[in-house]
């Protein structure tokens, strides 16, 4: 019995061990592990490059956690009207740096005075009326009527910026709107600032309350255009620091040669006013003399004179005598 069971025993065949007899086991388990090990590489990128994505800053949040449109971190300088390919621009920007010519274009007569022009001006080619457009998202801060520039309409920004439209013949805001990028602020027409533009809009850009070229705001951010107007004034200033001090040289250069001789030394004083008492001292001496000596010769004669007389009037006492 103890042997059939062992015969038994020895013929019931093991299946796993004989599957793990085969060759193409070990490599399946293997490609099975690499093909588990390589999704897991590429979800954990895939996942992480999202994740980066989402904290561009272009998001909804400032670094203080403040909320912001997303549109405004996007938008950039646009020219102010509807149409921009049915405007040119009639009158440009005074710019120090400009040719004698371009800087003559850009000046207004009013008043029998020349004033820069501190914007461009903006015009259509058979000179009618258009929309005057937000040139950047903001809030109007200025909505008013001067009486020689017409409707006058102020946009702020960030960093300190401040867009002007004015030359308005009618305006489509209040003081305290919140305006969007492109929305109508109002139609173009004449001031008696500037006659000679006849129908046309006056834009300016500022910043920190100065105009700047508005040609530097064009696909500008508003945060570029601080930075590239604060980079412009800093290296303004040092040119003028620089001419100045070279100023200050040719000055000094050209002061006259006395100016730069040393004051004369004290015994060359004294030697002259030695030399010049000595003069005088001997012009003295010699006047003295001639004095002295021309008084004591009149003295002389004058004695002569009165023993001449007295010899005279005296007795002859030799002649007395010899009559004796």
């Amino acid at each position: 019995m103890k042997e059939e069971e062992k015969q038994n025993k020895k013929t019931v065949p093991m299946k796993g061990k004989s599957a793990m007899k085969k060759r193409w086991v070990y490599p399946a388990v293997y490609l099975s592990f690499a093909a588990v090990i390589l999704t897991s590489v590429l979800w954990y990128q895939n996942d992480a490059k999202n994740t980066e994505n989402n904290n561009t800053p272009d998001s909804a949040l400032e670094d203080n956690g403040a909320a912001v449109p997303v549109s405004l971190t996007k938008e950039v300088f646009q020219m102010p009207v509807s149409d921009p390919e049915a405007i040119e621009v009639v009158k440009d920007y005074f710019s120090p740096e400009a040719p004698a010519q371009e800087q003559e274009a850009a000046l207004v007569f009013y008043n029998n005075i020349y004033y820069q022009n501190r914007g461009i001006d903006l015009a259509t080619a058979d000179n009618k009326a258009f929309d005057v457009t937000a040139a950047l998202s903001g809030s109007v801060v200025k909505v008013s009527k001067d009486p020689a520039l017409g409707f006058v309409v102020e946009v702020k920004h960030d960093k300190g910026v401040v867009t002007h439209y004015s030359s308005l013949a009618s305006v489509s805001v209040k003081q305290g709107d919140q305006v969007k990028q492109g929305a109508v602020l109002g139609q173009a027409g004449e001031n008696a600032y500037d006659t000679d533009a006849k129908i046309h809009a006056h834009f300016e850009v500022r910043k920190d309350g100065e105009a700047v070229d508005p040609v530097m705001a064009w696909d500008q951010s508003v945060a570029q255009l601080a930075t590239a107007v604060d980079d412009s004034r800093k290296e303004m200033k040092k040119a003028e620091e620089k001419k100045a001090a070279e100023e200050q040289k040719k000055a000094e250069e050209k002061k006259p040669a006395e100016e730069k001789k040393p004051a004369p030394k004290a015994e060359d004083k004294g030697s002259k006013d030695t030399k010049d008492t000595k003069d005088s001292k001997d012009t003295k001496d010699t006047k003295d003399t001639k004095d002295g000596k021309d008084g004591k010769d009149a003295n002389r004669e004058q004695e002569s004179s009165s023993q001449s007389a007295e010899d005279t009037n005296a007795p002859a006492a030799d002649d007395s005598g010899a009559s004796e």
